[in-house]
């Protein structure tokens, strides 16, 4: 499991929302991570270039299935984290 320092956090505006994101460099992410003590589960990814609409719409569907997400930022990619408790 990836351990993530709050104080890494940075905002990552999507359409009109504020999103949690960590830049990070290095190898490919892990599949779970956890900031503080909340644990989120990778979920997906989307290319920082030509992301659109498709990653703010992904983000609103998660937040309005009841999830809290977490970007991971490394080189050309958003990773998507998850977790069900808000």
């Amino acid at each position: 499991m990836l351990e993530l320092d709050e104080s890494l956090l940075e905002p990552l505006a999507l359409d009109g929302m504020e999103v949690p994101r960590i830049r990070l460099h290095g190898p490919p992410p892990y599949t779970q991570a956890r900031l503080g003590e909340r644990e989120y589960r990778y979920e997906r990814s989307f290319p920082v270039k030509g992301h659109g609409a498709k990653l703010p719409d992904f983000i609103r569907e998660q937040l309005e299935a009841g999830k809290t997400p977490l970007v991971l930022e490394r080189e050309s990619r958003f990773y998507v984290y998850l977790t069900s408790s808000r």
